[in-house]
Order: C-alpha cells, then sequence, then structure tokens
C-alpha cells in the first residue's frame, strides 16, 4: 500500500471519529421518522436511544406537552427525561440544544405521579451541553416535605453545562446539584415556582438555584443567571461542601409567587454556605464561596446572606437595594455549636449597600473581617439615588435575554460616571 493510499484512509478514520451527527425532533415530528430535518423524530427519549456519543439533539421550537414519565430513580424521582448518554469528552460532549432562532419549551403540567417528586431533565451521563429551552409547569404531589426539580445533578457526574435555560411557572427548584463535578450554569432564568402542595403552601422549597454537594465534587460554578419570584431563596448553598462561584448573577423577589404577593419561603437572595445551625457530626474545614458582581434586590429576606455558615466567603462588586438588610453575614459560631455569631472571616470589597428595609448590614464582626472599599464598612459612604442611571426601573432586571443568551443591558443601579463609587469601582459593573 502506498503513502497516498494509507493517508486517505487515515484522513478517513479520523473523519468517522470526529464527526457527530445532528438528529431533529420536532413537535409535528414522529419516532418513525429517520431524524433528519425532514423527517424528525417526536420525542426526546426515542431520540436519544438513536444517539451516539457526543452527537447532538436539535429541537424544533414549539410547545412539547408531556403527560408521562420515563422511569423512577432513586425510588422516588419520577424522571420525565432520563439523560444517559454521555458524550466522548469534555470538548465533545452530547448535546440537547433548542434550534437557533427557535425556544421549544416542555409543559411538564400534566405529569403528577402519585408519591413521586419530580425530576424534568435527570443528568445520569458525563459531558451533557443542555441549551436554549424551556421547561415549565413541573409539579408537587406529596404534601408533606420534599420537592421537585427541573434540573437534577444528582449522580455523581461531571462536566455538564446548562445553558441559557428558562425553568418557570411550576412548583419545583430550577437547578439542583448535589452530586456532581465541573458544572456549569450559565445564563439561565428560573422564576414563578412556587410549592403549593407540600406543607400546607409553605413554598420552602422552590428555590432558583441550589448546589448542595459532598467534598468528594468539585467545579461548580453559576454564571449570568437570574432567579425572581422563587417563593424560597433565589440561589441556594446550604449543606454544600465545596467552594462554589455565583458570578454575575441577579436575584430579586424571592419569597414572592409574584411581584405583589409574599410566600411563608425564606425569601432570600443569595444564601451562601450554613449547615443548618446545628451541632455537626465531626470537625470539617467549611468551603469559601465567592460571590461577585451579583445584584440582589428587593428580597423578602436578605440579599446577600452568609446563613450560618462555618467560616467566611469572599463577596466582590456586588449591588443590594431593598432586601431587608442588604447583607447579612451571620456565622454559626463553632461546628459543635449551634449558636449564631456576627460574621468572621469573610471578604467584603467593592460591595454597594443602597437602602435596606431594616438596614444596610447586620452580623458581621469587623475585627475578624476584611472589610475593603464597601459603602457600609469599614466607614460609612453616603449613597443616593442620584448615583445611578436609573433607580426605580426594577423590570429591567428581567428583560429578554440578549440573542446569545447573555445578560440584558440595563441601567438599572448601574452608577454614573460622576458617582464617587463609580471612580473607586465598586458595584456590580465592575469586574
Amino acid at each position: 500500500m502506498n503513502r497516498k493510499h494509507i493517508i486517505a484512509i487515515l484522513l478517513l478514520l479520523m473523519v468517522n471519529v470526529t464527526n457527530a451527527k445532528k438528529w431533529y425532533m420536532a413537535t409535528d415530528g414522529s419516532d418513525s421518522n429517520s431524524g433528519d430535518i425532514s423527517s424528525p423524530f417526536a420525542t426526546l427519549p426515542y431520540a436519544q436511544q438513536k444517539m451516539s456519543a457526543g452527537d447532538t439533539l436539535m429541537i424544533r421550537g414549539g410547545k412539547y406537552r408531556i403527560t408521562d414519565y420515563t422511569n423512577v430513580q432513586e425510588k422516588f424521582y419520577a424522571v420525565v427525561f432520563d439523560i444517559t448518554k454521555s458524550g466522548k469528552s469534555k470538548d465533545k460532549p452530547t448535546c440537547f440544544f433548542g434550534y437557533p432562532g427557535e425556544r421549544p419549551e416542555f409543559d411538564l403540567s400534566a405529569v403528577k405521579p402519585e408519591g413521586c417528586r419530580v425530576s424534568g431533565f435527570y443528568i445520569n451521563a458525563d459531558y451533557v451541553h443542555l441549551r436554549n429551552f424551556d421547561v415549565t409547569g413541573i409539579q408537587v404531589t406529596i404534601k408533606t416535605h420534599t420537592q421537585s426539580e427541573n434540573i437534577s445533578v444528582r449522580r455523581g457526574n461531571h462536566d455538564i453545562t446548562i445553558e441559557n435555560l428558562a425553568l418557570h411557572d411550576g412548583m419545583g427548584i430550577g437547578v439542583y446539584i448535589n452530586k456532581g463535578s465541573n458544572v456549569l450554569v450559565l445564563n439561565c432564568d428560573a422564576y414563578n415556582n412556587y410549592d403549593s402542595v407540600s406543607e400546607d403552601g409553605m413554598g420552602g422549597n422552590s428555590d432558583g438555584f441550589g448546589s448542595h454537594c459532598g467534598a468528594n465534587y468539585t467545579g461548580i460554578v453559576f454564571r449570568g443567571c437570574r432567579a425572581w419570584c422563587n417563593s424560597d431563596d433565589g440561589f441556594d448553598l446550604i449543606k454544600q461542601h465545596i467552594p462554589v462561584v455565583i458570578d454575575h448573577c441577579w436575584a430579586l423577589f424571592s419569597g414572592y409567587k409574584d411581584f405583589d404577593t409574599l410566600t411563608p419561603g425564606d425569601g432570600n437572595g443569595f444564601k451562601a454556605g450554613g449547615y443548618g445551625k446545628r451541632p455537626q457530626a465531626t470537625a470539617f474545614k467549611a468551603p469559601r464561596h465567592t460571590i461577585k458582581n451579583c445584584i440582589a434586590y428587593g428580597n423578602k429576606s436578605n440579599g446577600i446572606y452568609a446563613n450560618h455558615h462555618l467560616g467566611g466567603n469572599d463577596w466582590k462588586n456586588n449591588t443590594a437595594y431593598l432586601n431587608r438588610y442588604d447583607y447579612c453575614m451571620v456565622n454559626q459560631v463553632t461546628w459543635n455549636v449551634g449558636e449564631d455569631v456576627d460574621g468572621y472571616d469573610h471578604l467584603l470589597v467593592n460591595n454597594i449597600a443602597v437602602k435596606g428595609r431594616q438596614g444596610l448590614y447586620n452580623a458581621i464582626d469587623k475585627s475578624r473581617c476584611i472589610l475593603v472599599n464597601n459603602t457600609f464598612l469599614p466607614k460609612n459612604m453616603p449613597v443616593n439615588l442620584s448615583d445611578f442611571e436609573n433607580s426605580t426601573d426594577y423590570k429591567q432586571l428581567i428583560a429578554p435575554r440578549n440573542a446569545d443568551g447573555s445578560l440584558p443591558e440595563i441601567t438599572f443601579l448601574k452608577l454614573k460616571k460622576s458617582s464617587k463609587m463609580y471612580a473607586l469601582k465598586m458595584g456590580y459593573q465592575f469586574d
């Protein structure tokens, strides 16, 4: 065999190895079709069966009304879409994408399994990428303590990207992570989620986004995400044993059913840490979370909140306004004593507190924290509404995203160049 033939064979093998296939599904498709763009499938489970590692499913726009679940995981999770098809590598994931320029919606409001929690998309694979679709109407049927989840990362999988999803108008948590590594939640929205069924409508398990992983996982990031009108918290890191980054995220009206109606849920914007203010079985080093370039507005409880954490966090360039306390840094005193103490070991740099309903800040031990260039500590810096380009139109925070899924351009709480705080590079707009 000559050199040209060998090269041709090698090139052919490379094409076969590297070329992933695109499959298609549509509301008017059929699972007896071929799955190409002119002959799309009808259902995601069937399409996944046909896919190989590293393939992409392109989901055409429209509403997919789902009436049943696929299987039961962990004994009590009724799983609507069990995502089991791993990708090949971090650079060659298996993808489930809304078709460009269109927006699919998976309506789960008819999925009401008796005695089970509901998971919309249950990630049970590595190297997976979800992008550009809505999940709506997820239900809760259990009347005791429970929760449902639009997106679940619960099986210890790794290298997962959850991008530009909208998880809304249901009863469940937007994205829930408790076993997973290298999980990026990017440019996602969770809103209008209220559990009116369990625990007499307490609404206490309908967070926008939550991560609650053990110490053997790593790499959880929320970036460019928004949470509003979730009946519990916007972002929740209780019982999280590894560091999490929350970056350029917005939380508003947590603890509300809608912009006018409170719920009994906790209602914190960013709840970063804590272990229930209870004595722990053994001593351990609590993770140091990073919350930066975020906005907390109008939350029922605290805007930026340490939640009785067993250590400090890094809080950088955040802006908070009209929360109960804009910043509450309360810590648990030690791992074996379930009592509160003013916050210690926190780093607060370049943060703005505009006006809290009860105060700018609460529970900060100034002698045990590093406090640099905040409007409230180490010295009080006057903040006037005239410092901002806009201080009233908070609904800019829920404006449509840009075409690429990134956050919209806003003027709300954006500093004027004439402001002293602008010169000092304070608040969410300065990286």
